[in-house]
C-alpha cells in the first residue's frame, strides 16, 4: 500500500492467527491526516483484532506498521497511547463514582503542596471539554450524567491521556438515541478539523455515509478493498461485506424458508447414556436429506457415517 505524504497510519500484510482461526490474513489498511474512516465488516470480519494488533494489545505474526512513516513495532496500549494512538471501547470503560473531571485527569491530577489541586483539574478538564465543544459540569459524579455525556469524557480523556493524533472509536453510536449521535458526530467532525485522524468502528451503514470519508471492508479476516465514500453505493457495501448480491442472498434465505415446510418437528437423533465403549459395535447410517450431523462430541462417539439408499429423511441407528 503506497505512503503519502498525509499518511498517518500505514499497515502492510497484517496476518494474526488464534491457535487454528485465522483472524487476519494479510490485510492492508492506512490512515491519512485528518480524516473519518470507517472499519465494517460482518461478526468475525477480523475488525476488532486488526484494531487490537495497531493498539498494541496483539502483536501480530506477520506484516509491518509505520506511524508517520516510521516503522514500529507497536508492544503494548502504553506504547501505543505514546505514538499518539488512543481508543474509546463500546462499554465507557471509566469510574462512575469519581467526578467528570477525575475521570479525564485520572493519573495526571495537577498537585498543590503535595495534594490534588482540585480547582485546577476542574479548569483543566472544561478546557478540554470546552476544546471539544461539549458543555457539561465537571464536578458530578460520572455515573449521573447520559451515555453521551459519559462517551464524550471518555473521548477527553482519550485525546489528553495521549495527545492523540489517532482516535479509535469502536461502536460509540451503539447506546446512543438520534440526538446524542448528532451531538457525537459534530464531535467527530470538529476533531477531524483539528487534524486528528478518526478509525469508526460501526454497524449502522447511513452512519458511515453521514460522517465518514473512506472506507474499508474485512471479510472472514482478508481485506476486500478500500474505497472513498462517495464512490461507494449502500447496496455495493453490502455486497462487499457479506460477499453476495442482495438476490443472491434473498434466494438463500428464501429457499431456507421453503425447506423449513418439510422439516417435521421430531428428533433427527436420539440418544441416551452413550460412551467410546459401548459405542464401539454400533454403525451409524446417514440416509438421503437429512442434515449434517454438527461437529460435536458425539460425532466423536459414533463411528463415520456411511450413506442409505432410502429417501426418508430419518436417521438408522443398527447393530453390526
Amino acid at each position: 500500500m503506497s505512503e503519502t505524504v498525509n499518511t498517518i497510519v500505514n499497515m502492510e500484510g497484517i496476518c494474526k492467527s488464534f491457535l487454528s482461526v485465522q483472524a487476519l490474513d494479510h490485510v492492508d489498511f492506512s490512515l491519512v491526516k485528518g480524516e473519518i474512516h470507517a472499519l465494517v465488516g460482518e461478526n468475525g470480519a477480523g475488525k476488532s483484532t486488526l484494531i487490537k494488533v495497531l493498539t498494541g494489545v496483539v502483536q501480530p505474526d506477520a506484516g509491518s506498521i509505520r506511524i508517520n512513516g516510521q516503522k514500529e513495532v507497536i508492544r503494548s496500549t502504553q506504547h501505543a497511547q505514546a505514538l499518539g494512538i488512543s481508543t474509546v471501547y463500546q462499554e465507557v470503560n471509566l469510574c462512575p463514582h469519581l467526578s467528570v473531571a477525575e475521570n479525564i485527569l485520572i493519573g495526571r491530577e495537577p498537585h498543590k503542596f503535595g495534594f490534588i489541586d482540585r480547582n485546577a483539574m476542574n479548569a483543566a478538564a472544561r478546557e478540554i471539554l470546552d476544546g471539544l465543544g461539549v458543555d457539561m459540569d465537571v464536578t458530578l459524579p460520572l455515573g449521573t450524567c447520559s451515555v453521551a455525556l459519559q462517551q464524550m469524557a471518555a473521548i477527553a480523556r482519550a485525546l489528553e491521556i495521549a495527545n492523540a493524533k489517532v482516535l479509535v472509536l469502536d461502536e460509540p453510536t451503539s447506546s446512543l438515541d438520534a440526538n446524542e449521535t448528532a451531538q457525537l458526530f459534530t464531535v467527530m467532525r470538529r476533531l477531524k478539523g483539528e487534524g486528528v485522524s478518526i478509525i469508526f468502528i460501526t454497524h449502522f451503514l447511513n452512519q458511515i455515509y453521514e460522517v465518514a470519508n473512506r472506507i474499508t471492508v474485512l471479510r472472514n479476516g482478508t481485506l476486500v478493498g478500500t474505497y472513498d465514500v462517495k464512490s461507494l453505493s449502500r447496496l455495493e457495501l453490502i455486497t462487499k461485506m457479506i460477499g453476495r448480491s442482495l438476490v443472491e442472498y434473498d434466494e438463500m434465505v428464501n429457499i431456507k424458508k421453503e425447506s423449513r415446510k418439510f422439516i417435521k418437528d421430531e428428533a433427527w437423533l436420539k440418544a441416551e447414556q452413550l460412551s467410546r465403549a459401548e459405542s464401539s459395535g454400533w454403525q451409524v447410517c446417514w440416509v438421503q436429506g437429512a442434515p449434517r450431523l454438527p461437529n460435536s462430541s458425539l460425532e466423536s462417539i459414533i463411528p463415520p457415517a456411511e450413506r442409505c439408499a432410502s429417501m426418508t429423511p430419518k436417521l438408522k441407528i443398527s447393530h453390526r
